[in-house]
Protein backbone atom coordinates (compact mmCIF):
# COMPACT_ATOMS: atom_id res chain seq x y z
CA UNK A 1 0.00 0.00 0.00
CA UNK A 2 1.45 3.41 -0.98
CA UNK A 3 2.02 6.07 1.65
CA UNK A 4 -0.46 8.35 -0.19
CA UNK A 5 -3.23 5.76 0.12
CA UNK A 6 -2.33 5.13 3.73
CA UNK A 7 -2.42 8.86 4.50
CA UNK A 8 -5.80 9.22 2.78
CA UNK A 9 -7.21 6.39 4.87
CA UNK A 10 -5.92 8.07 8.05
CA UNK A 11 -7.34 11.39 6.86
CA UNK A 12 -10.79 9.88 6.33
CA UNK A 13 -10.91 7.86 9.58
CA UNK A 14 -9.08 10.21 12.00
CA UNK A 15 -10.92 10.96 15.24
CA UNK A 16 -9.79 14.59 15.03
CA UNK A 17 -10.72 17.30 12.55
CA UNK A 18 -8.27 17.83 9.67
CA UNK A 19 -8.40 20.85 7.38
CA UNK A 20 -6.14 21.47 4.36
CA UNK A 21 -5.77 25.10 3.26
CA UNK A 22 -4.04 26.80 0.38
CA UNK A 23 -1.39 28.66 2.39
CA UNK A 24 -1.35 31.54 -0.13
CA UNK A 25 -5.09 32.23 -0.50
CA UNK A 26 -6.59 30.72 2.66
CA UNK A 27 -9.02 28.65 0.60
CA UNK A 28 -10.15 25.31 2.01
CA UNK A 29 -8.90 22.53 -0.26
CA UNK A 30 -10.04 19.52 1.76
CA UNK A 31 -11.80 18.69 5.03
CA UNK A 32 -12.23 15.30 6.67
CA UNK A 33 -15.54 13.72 7.81
CA UNK A 34 -14.82 14.17 11.52
CA UNK A 35 -14.58 17.96 11.22
CA UNK A 36 -17.70 18.15 9.06
CA UNK A 37 -19.63 16.33 11.77
CA UNK A 38 -18.11 18.45 14.54
CA UNK A 39 -19.00 21.77 12.86
CA UNK A 40 -22.28 20.44 11.34
CA UNK A 41 -21.41 21.59 7.80
CA UNK A 42 -21.54 19.72 4.51
CA UNK A 43 -18.40 19.30 2.41
CA UNK A 44 -19.70 21.70 -0.29
CA UNK A 45 -20.41 24.40 2.32
CA UNK A 46 -16.72 24.50 3.26
CA UNK A 47 -14.77 23.45 0.17
CA UNK A 48 -13.33 26.40 -1.77
CA UNK A 49 -14.24 28.99 0.86
CA UNK A 50 -11.65 31.12 2.64
CA UNK A 51 -11.33 30.25 6.30
CA UNK A 52 -12.52 33.63 7.58
CA UNK A 53 -15.60 33.44 5.33
CA UNK A 54 -16.98 30.51 7.37
CA UNK A 55 -19.28 31.51 10.26
CA UNK A 56 -17.70 28.85 12.48
CA UNK A 57 -14.36 30.71 12.35
CA UNK A 58 -15.47 34.28 11.66
CA UNK A 59 -15.69 35.36 15.32
CA UNK A 60 -12.66 33.39 16.47
CA UNK A 61 -8.99 34.28 16.56
CA UNK A 62 -8.50 32.53 13.22
CA UNK A 63 -8.81 35.75 11.24
CA UNK A 64 -6.91 37.35 8.41
CA UNK A 65 -4.28 38.62 10.86
CA UNK A 66 -3.75 35.14 12.29
CA UNK A 67 -3.58 33.68 8.79
CA UNK A 68 -0.88 36.18 7.89
CA UNK A 69 1.02 35.06 11.01
CA UNK A 70 0.71 31.46 9.83
CA UNK A 71 2.10 32.44 6.41
CA UNK A 72 5.05 34.18 8.04
CA UNK A 73 5.91 31.66 10.76
CA UNK A 74 4.61 28.54 8.91
CA UNK A 75 3.06 27.28 12.15
CA UNK A 76 0.24 28.39 14.44
CA UNK A 77 -1.28 26.97 17.61
CA UNK A 78 -4.25 27.85 19.84
CA UNK A 79 -4.83 25.62 22.85
CA UNK A 80 -8.38 26.87 23.50
CA UNK A 81 -9.93 28.37 20.39
CA UNK A 82 -13.64 29.39 20.58
CA UNK A 83 -15.57 28.19 17.53
CA UNK A 84 -19.24 27.59 16.83
CA UNK A 85 -21.22 25.05 14.85
CA UNK A 86 -23.38 25.97 11.86
CA UNK A 87 -26.34 26.23 14.23
CA UNK A 88 -24.42 28.55 16.56
CA UNK A 89 -23.53 26.09 19.34
CA UNK A 90 -20.21 27.22 20.91
CA UNK A 91 -17.35 24.72 21.13
CA UNK A 92 -13.77 25.11 22.39
CA UNK A 93 -11.05 23.40 20.38
CA UNK A 94 -7.29 22.98 20.15
CA UNK A 95 -6.07 24.30 16.78
CA UNK A 96 -2.63 23.38 15.41
CA UNK A 97 -1.49 24.28 11.91
CA UNK A 98 1.76 23.79 9.98
CA UNK A 99 2.69 24.83 6.45
CA UNK A 100 4.60 22.52 4.11
CA UNK A 101 5.26 22.37 0.39
CA UNK A 102 3.37 19.77 -1.64
CA UNK A 103 3.98 19.53 -5.39
CA UNK A 104 5.13 23.15 -5.56
CA UNK A 105 2.22 24.56 -3.53
CA UNK A 106 2.34 25.67 0.10
CA UNK A 107 -0.35 23.78 2.03
CA UNK A 108 -1.48 24.46 5.61
CA UNK A 109 -2.30 21.25 7.46
CA UNK A 110 -4.63 22.08 10.37
CA UNK A 111 -5.69 19.73 13.15
CA UNK A 112 -8.77 20.63 15.19
CA UNK A 113 -10.01 18.71 18.21
CA UNK A 114 -12.25 19.56 21.11
CA UNK A 115 -10.28 20.76 24.14
CA UNK A 116 -12.18 18.41 26.44
CA UNK A 117 -11.24 15.50 24.18
CA UNK A 118 -7.54 16.42 24.39
CA UNK A 119 -7.66 16.69 28.17
CA UNK A 120 -9.53 13.39 28.42
CA UNK A 121 -6.91 11.61 26.30
CA UNK A 122 -4.11 13.03 28.46
CA UNK A 123 -5.88 11.88 31.64
CA UNK A 124 -6.45 8.43 30.19
CA UNK A 125 -2.81 8.11 29.15
CA UNK A 126 -1.53 9.19 32.55
CA UNK A 127 -3.90 6.77 34.29
CA UNK A 128 -2.82 3.89 32.05
CA UNK A 129 0.88 4.57 32.64
CA UNK A 130 0.23 4.72 36.39
CA UNK A 131 -1.64 1.40 36.17
CA UNK A 132 1.31 -0.16 34.33
CA UNK A 133 3.73 1.00 37.04
CA UNK A 134 1.53 -0.27 39.90
CA UNK A 135 1.10 -3.71 38.32
CA UNK A 136 4.79 -3.94 37.49
CA UNK A 137 5.84 -3.14 41.05
CA UNK A 138 3.27 -5.58 42.44
CA UNK A 139 4.75 -8.33 40.29
CA UNK A 140 8.22 -7.48 41.60
CA UNK A 141 6.90 -7.52 45.17
CA UNK A 142 5.42 -10.99 44.78
CA UNK A 143 8.55 -12.42 43.19
CA UNK A 144 10.83 -10.96 45.85
CA UNK A 145 8.70 -11.38 48.99
CA UNK A 146 10.01 -13.87 51.53
CA UNK A 147 7.37 -13.37 54.23
CA UNK A 148 3.66 -12.65 54.28
CA UNK A 149 4.14 -9.45 56.28
CA UNK A 150 6.73 -8.16 53.82
CA UNK A 151 4.37 -8.80 50.90
CA UNK A 152 1.45 -7.02 52.58
CA UNK A 153 3.64 -4.05 53.48
CA UNK A 154 4.94 -3.79 49.90
CA UNK A 155 1.41 -3.75 48.49
CA UNK A 156 0.48 -0.90 50.84
CA UNK A 157 3.67 1.00 49.98
CA UNK A 158 3.10 0.61 46.22
CA UNK A 159 -0.47 1.93 46.45
CA UNK A 160 0.77 4.99 48.36
CA UNK A 161 4.08 5.80 46.64
CA UNK A 162 3.25 4.70 43.09
CA UNK A 163 -0.55 4.64 43.09
CA UNK A 164 -0.82 8.07 44.73
CA UNK A 165 -3.01 7.07 47.69
CA UNK A 166 -2.66 8.81 51.07
CA UNK A 167 -2.79 5.67 53.24
CA UNK A 168 -3.24 1.93 52.73
CA UNK A 169 -3.62 -0.89 55.25
CA UNK A 170 -4.41 -4.59 55.46
CA UNK A 171 -6.67 -6.07 58.12
CA UNK A 172 -7.43 -9.74 58.89
CA UNK A 173 -10.98 -10.68 59.91
CA UNK A 174 -11.36 -12.51 63.21
CA UNK A 175 -14.14 -15.09 63.50
CA UNK A 176 -14.95 -14.40 67.18
CA UNK A 177 -18.15 -12.94 68.58
CA UNK A 178 -17.14 -9.31 68.04
CA UNK A 179 -15.77 -10.03 64.54
CA UNK A 180 -12.88 -7.60 64.83
CA UNK A 181 -10.73 -6.56 61.88
CA UNK A 182 -7.14 -6.70 63.12
CA UNK A 183 -4.71 -4.30 61.38
CA UNK A 184 -1.65 -6.23 60.18
CA UNK A 185 0.31 -3.57 58.27
CA UNK A 186 -0.21 -0.01 57.07
CA UNK A 187 1.72 2.56 55.05
CA UNK A 188 1.29 6.30 54.58
CA UNK A 189 -0.52 9.00 56.58
CA UNK A 190 -2.30 6.88 59.24
CA UNK A 191 -1.91 9.13 62.33
CA UNK A 192 -3.77 6.81 64.76
CA UNK A 193 -6.80 6.32 62.49
CA UNK A 194 -6.97 2.53 62.86
CA UNK A 195 -6.75 2.63 66.66
CA UNK A 196 -9.47 5.26 67.02
CA UNK A 197 -12.08 3.44 64.94
CA UNK A 198 -11.71 -0.18 66.14
CA UNK A 199 -13.18 -1.54 62.90
CA UNK A 200 -15.36 -4.68 62.83
CA UNK A 201 -16.95 -6.69 60.05
CA UNK A 202 -20.12 -7.38 62.08
CA UNK A 203 -23.46 -5.93 60.95
CA UNK A 204 -23.10 -3.15 63.49
CA UNK A 205 -22.26 0.57 63.64
CA UNK A 206 -18.47 0.10 63.33
CA UNK A 207 -18.93 -2.54 60.64
CA UNK A 208 -20.62 -0.38 58.01
CA UNK A 209 -17.49 1.32 56.74
CA UNK A 210 -15.80 0.19 53.50
CA UNK A 211 -13.53 -2.39 55.18
CA UNK A 212 -16.20 -4.12 57.29
CA UNK A 213 -18.73 -4.09 54.45
CA UNK A 214 -16.20 -5.53 51.98
CA UNK A 215 -15.33 -8.44 54.29
CA UNK A 216 -18.97 -9.12 55.24
CA UNK A 217 -20.27 -9.09 51.65
CA UNK A 218 -17.16 -10.36 49.88
CA UNK A 219 -17.50 -7.50 47.37
CA UNK A 220 -15.16 -4.62 46.60
CA UNK A 221 -16.33 -1.31 48.07
CA UNK A 222 -15.76 2.17 46.64
CA UNK A 223 -16.58 5.53 48.18
CA UNK A 224 -15.79 8.17 45.56
CA UNK A 225 -16.32 11.16 47.87
CA UNK A 226 -16.31 10.54 51.63
CA UNK A 227 -17.49 14.06 52.45
CA UNK A 228 -20.70 13.66 50.43
CA UNK A 229 -21.46 9.93 50.76
CA UNK A 230 -24.35 8.66 52.91
CA UNK A 231 -23.63 6.15 55.68
CA UNK A 232 -20.19 7.52 56.58
CA UNK A 233 -21.25 9.45 59.68
CA UNK A 234 -19.49 7.23 62.26
CA UNK A 235 -16.06 7.59 60.70
CA UNK A 236 -16.29 10.55 58.32
CA UNK A 237 -14.81 13.18 60.65
CA UNK A 238 -11.76 11.06 61.50
CA UNK A 239 -11.18 10.34 57.81
CA UNK A 240 -11.51 13.97 56.70
CA UNK A 241 -9.27 15.08 59.58
CA UNK A 242 -6.45 13.02 58.00
CA UNK A 243 -7.14 14.23 54.47
CA UNK A 244 -8.96 11.11 53.24
CA UNK A 245 -11.47 11.92 50.49
CA UNK A 246 -11.98 8.58 48.75
CA UNK A 247 -11.79 4.94 49.83
CA UNK A 248 -11.38 1.54 48.15
CA UNK A 249 -11.74 -1.70 50.12
CA UNK A 250 -10.58 -4.93 48.44
CA UNK A 251 -11.60 -8.18 50.19
CA UNK A 252 -9.54 -11.34 49.67
CA UNK A 253 -8.99 -14.76 51.26
CA UNK A 254 -5.53 -15.64 52.48
CA UNK A 255 -6.44 -19.23 53.39
CA UNK A 256 -9.50 -21.47 53.50
CA UNK A 257 -12.23 -19.72 55.51
CA UNK A 258 -10.04 -16.74 56.47
CA UNK A 259 -10.91 -13.33 55.01
CA UNK A 260 -8.93 -10.11 54.89
CA UNK A 261 -9.16 -6.69 53.29
CA UNK A 262 -6.78 -4.19 51.69
CA UNK A 263 -8.13 -0.64 52.10
CA UNK A 264 -6.70 2.46 50.45
CA UNK A 265 -7.64 6.11 51.08
CA UNK A 266 -7.06 8.85 48.51
CA UNK A 267 -6.86 12.60 49.02
CA UNK A 268 -9.06 13.74 46.11
CA UNK A 269 -12.52 12.55 44.99
CA UNK A 270 -12.17 9.78 42.41
CA UNK A 271 -13.08 11.04 38.92
CA UNK A 272 -12.09 7.94 36.91
CA UNK A 273 -14.00 5.22 38.71
CA UNK A 274 -14.12 2.68 35.87
CA UNK A 275 -10.38 2.83 35.23
CA UNK A 276 -9.56 2.67 38.95
CA UNK A 277 -12.00 -0.18 39.52
CA UNK A 278 -10.20 -2.36 36.96
CA UNK A 279 -6.85 -1.61 38.60
CA UNK A 280 -8.16 -2.39 42.08
CA UNK A 281 -9.75 -5.66 40.92
CA UNK A 282 -6.36 -6.78 39.60
CA UNK A 283 -4.59 -5.67 42.78
CA UNK A 284 -7.06 -7.60 44.94
CA UNK A 285 -6.80 -10.75 42.82
CA UNK A 286 -3.01 -10.56 42.78
CA UNK A 287 -2.81 -10.03 46.54
CA UNK A 288 -5.04 -13.01 47.35
CA UNK A 289 -3.05 -15.20 45.00
CA UNK A 290 0.22 -13.88 46.40
CA UNK A 291 -0.70 -14.78 49.97
CA UNK A 292 -1.85 -18.24 48.86
CA UNK A 293 1.37 -18.75 46.93
CA UNK A 294 3.52 -17.89 49.93
CA UNK A 295 1.49 -20.11 52.26
CA UNK A 296 1.38 -23.14 49.97
CA UNK A 297 4.81 -22.73 48.27
CA UNK A 298 3.24 -22.92 44.78
CA UNK A 299 5.69 -22.16 42.01
CA UNK A 300 5.60 -18.51 40.96
CA UNK A 301 6.20 -19.08 37.25
CA UNK A 302 2.53 -19.26 36.23
CA UNK A 303 1.66 -16.07 38.07
CA UNK A 304 4.51 -14.19 36.40
CA UNK A 305 3.27 -15.30 32.99
CA UNK A 306 -0.30 -14.20 33.75
CA UNK A 307 0.80 -10.82 35.05
CA UNK A 308 3.17 -10.36 32.11
CA UNK A 309 0.18 -10.90 29.79
CA UNK A 310 -1.71 -8.24 31.77
CA UNK A 311 1.24 -5.85 31.44
CA UNK A 312 1.37 -6.45 27.70
CA UNK A 313 -2.34 -5.65 27.43
CA UNK A 314 -1.64 -2.40 29.26
CA UNK A 315 1.16 -1.63 26.79
CA UNK A 316 -1.28 -2.10 23.91
CA UNK A 317 -3.73 0.25 25.66
CA UNK A 318 -0.97 2.87 25.85
CA UNK A 319 -0.31 2.45 22.10
CA UNK A 320 -4.00 3.01 21.31
CA UNK A 321 -4.16 6.12 23.52
CA UNK A 322 -1.01 7.61 21.97
CA UNK A 323 -2.42 6.99 18.47
CA UNK A 324 -5.55 8.96 19.40
CA UNK A 325 -3.47 11.72 21.02
CA UNK A 326 -1.35 12.31 17.89
CA UNK A 327 -3.23 11.64 14.61
CA UNK A 328 -0.28 12.86 12.49
CA UNK A 329 1.85 9.88 13.45
CA UNK A 330 -1.01 7.51 14.27
CA UNK A 331 0.19 3.97 13.70
CA UNK A 332 3.89 4.96 13.46
CA UNK A 333 4.92 2.81 16.40
CA UNK A 334 2.75 -0.09 15.25
CA UNK A 335 4.26 -0.04 11.75
CA UNK A 336 7.79 0.22 13.16
CA UNK A 337 7.07 -2.78 15.40
CA UNK A 338 5.76 -4.78 12.44
CA UNK A 339 8.94 -4.11 10.46
CA UNK A 340 11.11 -4.91 13.51
CA UNK A 341 9.48 -8.33 13.86
CA UNK A 342 10.13 -9.14 10.19
CA UNK A 343 13.73 -7.95 10.41
CA UNK A 344 14.27 -9.89 13.63
CA UNK A 345 13.13 -13.07 11.90
CA UNK A 346 15.35 -12.35 8.90
CA UNK A 347 18.34 -11.84 11.21
CA UNK A 348 17.73 -15.08 13.11
CA UNK A 349 16.69 -13.67 16.48
CA UNK A 350 15.25 -16.11 19.00
CA UNK A 351 11.48 -16.00 19.50
CA UNK A 352 11.65 -14.40 22.95
CA UNK A 353 14.05 -11.73 21.62
CA UNK A 354 11.63 -10.91 18.80
CA UNK A 355 8.75 -10.75 21.26
CA UNK A 356 10.62 -8.29 23.49
CA UNK A 357 11.62 -6.22 20.45
CA UNK A 358 7.98 -6.08 19.33
CA UNK A 359 6.84 -4.79 22.72
CA UNK A 360 9.62 -2.20 22.91
CA UNK A 361 9.01 -0.97 19.35
CA UNK A 362 5.26 -0.67 20.04
CA UNK A 363 5.96 2.02 22.67
CA UNK A 364 9.40 3.29 21.67
CA UNK A 365 8.16 6.91 21.43
CA UNK A 366 6.17 6.80 24.67
CA UNK A 367 8.49 9.43 26.16
CA UNK A 368 7.22 12.01 23.67
CA UNK A 369 4.25 12.63 25.97
CA UNK A 370 6.72 14.83 27.88
CA UNK A 371 7.69 16.85 24.77
CA UNK A 372 5.60 19.91 23.71
CA UNK A 373 3.38 18.93 20.77
CA UNK A 374 4.34 22.01 18.76
CA UNK A 375 7.98 20.89 18.68
CA UNK A 376 7.07 17.45 17.34
CA UNK A 377 5.16 19.04 14.46
CA UNK A 378 7.44 22.02 13.81
CA UNK A 379 8.67 22.35 10.22
CA UNK A 380 12.22 23.35 9.47
CA UNK A 381 15.34 23.20 11.63
CA UNK A 382 15.00 23.13 15.41
CA UNK A 383 17.18 25.23 17.68
CA UNK A 384 19.71 23.38 19.82
CA UNK A 385 17.54 23.97 22.90
CA UNK A 386 14.44 22.62 21.14
CA UNK A 387 16.28 19.54 19.86
CA UNK A 388 17.60 18.90 23.37
CA UNK A 389 14.02 18.72 24.60
CA UNK A 390 13.07 16.21 21.91
CA UNK A 391 16.15 14.09 22.68
CA UNK A 392 14.86 13.61 26.21
CA UNK A 393 12.06 11.31 24.98
CA UNK A 394 14.30 8.21 24.99
CA UNK A 395 15.16 8.73 28.66
CA UNK A 396 11.56 9.57 29.56
CA UNK A 397 10.31 6.40 27.89
CA UNK A 398 12.92 4.37 29.76
CA UNK A 399 11.92 5.93 33.09
CA UNK A 400 8.24 5.05 32.54
CA UNK A 401 8.72 1.35 31.75
CA UNK A 402 11.98 0.50 33.55
CA UNK A 403 10.13 -1.36 36.32
CA UNK A 404 8.24 -3.64 33.91
CA UNK A 405 9.21 -7.25 34.55
CA UNK A 406 10.02 -8.90 31.22
CA UNK A 407 12.33 -11.62 29.90
CA UNK A 408 13.85 -9.02 27.57
CA UNK A 409 15.18 -5.53 28.50
CA UNK A 410 12.30 -3.51 27.01
CA UNK A 411 13.26 -0.28 28.81
CA UNK A 412 16.89 -0.42 27.61
CA UNK A 413 15.82 -1.15 24.02
CA UNK A 414 13.73 2.04 24.16
CA UNK A 415 16.54 4.00 25.83
CA UNK A 416 19.06 3.08 23.10
CA UNK A 417 16.95 3.36 19.93
CA UNK A 418 18.59 6.70 19.01
CA UNK A 419 22.14 5.50 19.68
CA UNK A 420 24.25 5.23 16.52
CA UNK A 421 26.97 2.83 15.35
CA UNK A 422 29.69 5.52 15.33
CA UNK A 423 28.80 6.90 18.78
CA UNK A 424 27.06 10.05 17.51
CA UNK A 425 23.64 9.14 18.91
CA UNK A 426 21.94 9.88 22.21
CA UNK A 427 21.38 9.82 25.16
CA UNK A 428 24.53 7.88 26.17
CA UNK A 429 26.72 8.13 23.08
CA UNK A 430 27.05 4.34 22.83
CA UNK A 431 28.70 2.80 19.78
CA UNK A 432 28.93 -0.53 17.92
CA UNK A 433 28.65 -3.54 20.24
CA UNK A 434 27.77 -1.36 23.23
CA UNK A 435 24.29 -1.01 21.71
CA UNK A 436 21.69 -3.75 22.16
CA UNK A 437 21.10 -5.60 18.88
CA UNK A 438 17.33 -5.08 19.24
CA UNK A 439 17.95 -1.31 19.51
CA UNK A 440 20.00 -1.42 16.29
CA UNK A 441 17.04 -3.04 14.52
CA UNK A 442 14.60 -0.52 16.03
CA UNK A 443 16.80 2.41 14.96
CA UNK A 444 16.73 1.36 11.30
CA UNK A 445 13.01 0.55 11.27
CA UNK A 446 12.22 3.88 12.95
CA UNK A 447 14.14 5.90 10.34
CA UNK A 448 12.72 3.99 7.36
CA UNK A 449 9.11 4.40 8.54
CA UNK A 450 9.57 8.09 9.38
CA UNK A 451 11.10 9.02 6.01
CA UNK A 452 8.55 7.03 3.98
CA UNK A 453 5.45 8.40 5.75
CA UNK A 454 3.60 11.71 5.67
CA UNK A 455 4.27 14.20 8.44
CA UNK A 456 2.33 17.41 9.22
CA UNK A 457 5.31 19.51 8.08
CA UNK A 458 6.13 17.59 4.86
CA UNK A 459 4.74 14.97 2.49
CA UNK A 460 6.12 11.43 2.30
CA UNK A 461 9.59 11.15 0.78
CA UNK A 462 8.89 7.54 -0.29
CA UNK A 463 10.43 4.18 0.52
CA UNK A 464 13.19 4.60 -2.10
CA UNK A 465 14.49 7.70 -0.30
CA UNK A 466 14.29 5.89 3.02
CA UNK A 467 16.32 2.92 1.78
CA UNK A 468 18.90 5.20 0.12
CA UNK A 469 19.38 6.98 3.44
CA UNK A 470 20.09 3.85 5.47
CA UNK A 471 22.35 2.42 2.74
CA UNK A 472 24.33 5.68 2.70
CA UNK A 473 24.80 5.37 6.48
CA UNK A 474 25.51 1.61 6.46
CA UNK A 475 28.33 0.92 8.91
CA UNK A 476 28.40 4.59 9.91
CA UNK A 477 25.18 5.36 11.76
CA UNK A 478 23.54 1.96 11.35
CA UNK A 479 24.65 -1.66 11.76
CA UNK A 480 25.58 -3.11 8.35
CA UNK A 481 23.79 -6.46 8.82
CA UNK A 482 20.62 -4.73 9.97
CA UNK A 483 20.65 -2.38 6.97
CA UNK A 484 21.16 -5.31 4.59
CA UNK A 485 18.26 -7.17 6.19
CA UNK A 486 15.91 -4.20 5.83
CA UNK A 487 16.84 -3.55 2.20
CA UNK A 488 16.43 -7.24 1.36
CA UNK A 489 12.96 -7.33 2.89
CA UNK A 490 11.75 -4.44 0.73
CA UNK A 491 13.71 -5.16 -2.47
CA UNK A 492 13.60 -8.96 -2.60
CA UNK A 493 10.94 -9.96 -0.08
CA UNK A 494 8.17 -7.70 -1.35
CA UNK A 495 7.60 -6.24 2.12
CA UNK A 496 5.35 -3.22 2.66
CA UNK A 497 4.09 -1.58 5.84
CA UNK A 498 0.64 -2.73 6.96
CA UNK A 499 -2.23 -0.32 6.30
Amino acid sequence: MSSEIRYRRLFETAQNGILLLNAETGQIEDVNPYLLELLEYSYDELHGKRLWEIDAFRASEVSRAAFEELQAKRQLRFEHLPLQTKEGRPIAVEFVSNVFECEGVDVAHCTIRESAQTESMEMTLRATIRQLKVLSEINTALVGAETEEALLREYCRILVETGGYRMAWVGFAENGLDKRVVPMVHFGHEKGYLGVLRITWADAENGHGPTGTAIRTGKMQCIADIAAAAGTETWRSEALLRGYRTAWALPFHYSEGNAACLTAYGDIPDLMLDSERKLMEEVAADLGFGITTLRTAIAKTRFQEELRASLEQTIHMIVETIDQRDPFTAGHQRRVAHLCVRMGGELGLAEDHIHGLNLAASIHDLGKIGVPAELLAKPGRLSSAQFSLIKEHSQLGYDIVKSVVSPRPIANIILQHHERHNGSGYPQGLMADEILFESKILAVADVVEAISSHRPYRPSLGIDSALKEIVAQRGILFDADVVDSCVHLFREGGYDFPG
